[in-house]
């Protein structure tokens, strides 16, 4: 398995109409904010996944200008925050701005590899010019990106374990917690591999675990946590800690040693 490039020819994608009427609308006071400079406004992210519900997912917005000075910054800001948000706990989904000029966003494929590869495969174009059809992400760039997640991610959780004295309930937190943004990690490492990125959490985990020769029930293991009605034993819970610890390990060896292929 040799890490490939990704380019972006083939990511453009249609979106549903209610969420483009919906996010062009919501977008406007940016869009008028960001005048003459503005270069593209994209939807990408879980909105444009089969499985994307608006009680739940967020509609993530990327506009591209062509600069950011000050003064365009403070427009940007006070057209900001005028924009309407859903109460914290409503239902609906919120939508997320993310502005960038377009030399950043162009120019920052080797650093942030993960986040433009998703970009590259998956998104829709509301305005302006597909300013990012012609992107490439290094596959090597995205190995080490990955397995800078992951040796993060262990090294984060064994502090915080330590810290808390240990324990199961520390044990079930931190499984619990370990869940936020593990779906997309495990996106990007599906992709490094050559594989289809569709699905949900515990899909994604077990479709990893054979990928990269881990036990996809342990590397499933925070979704598995998150999703429980009431508490398991403490056996359980300090096993499936130990054993999702175990998988990132295996999981960092497996990803680490593509660098020499």
């Amino acid at each position: 398995m040799t890490p490939t490039n990704f380019d972006a020819r083939s990511g453009l994608l249609a979106v549903d109409d209610s969420i483009a009427q919906t996010a062009r609308s919501w977008s406007q006071p940016l869009l008028t904010a960001a005048g003459g400079d503005v270069r593209a406004l994209y939807v990408y992210g879980s909105a444009l996944r089969k499985d994307f519900d608006p009680a739940r997912s967020d509609v993530n917005l990327l506009l591209v200008v062509k600069a950011l000075g000050q003064e365009r910054l403070d427009a940007l800001a006070a057209a900001s925050a005028r924009l309407p948000h859903p109460a914290v706990g409503a239902v609906g989904a919120r939508h997320r701005p993310l502005i960038l000029t377009e030399e950043q966003l162009l120019d920052s494929a080797d650093v942030f590899p993960m986040d433009l590869l998703d970009l590259a495969r998956r998104r829709a174009l509301l305005s302006g010019e597909d300013v990012l059809a012609g992107i490439t992400i290094d596959g090597a760039d995205l190995r080490r990106h990955c397995e800078y997640e992951l040796r993060t991610k262990i090294v984060g959780l064994r502090q915080a374990y330590l810290q808390a004295g240990g324990g199961p309930s520390t044990a079930q937190e931190l499984t619990i917690r370990a869940a936020s943004g593990a779906a997309t990690l495990y996106r990007q490492l599906l992709a490094l591999a050559g594989q289809s990125d569709e699905g949900r959490p515990e899909a994604l985990a077990e479709a990893v675990g054979a990928a990269y020769g881990v036990p996809g029930a342990a590397l499933a293991g925070p979704f598995t946590a998150r999703g429980e009605s009431s508490t398991p034993e403490d056996t359980v819970l300090t096993g499936r800690f130990a054993a999702f610890l175990a998988a990132l390990e295996s999981l960092i060896r497996a990803v680490d040693a593509l660098a020499a292929r």
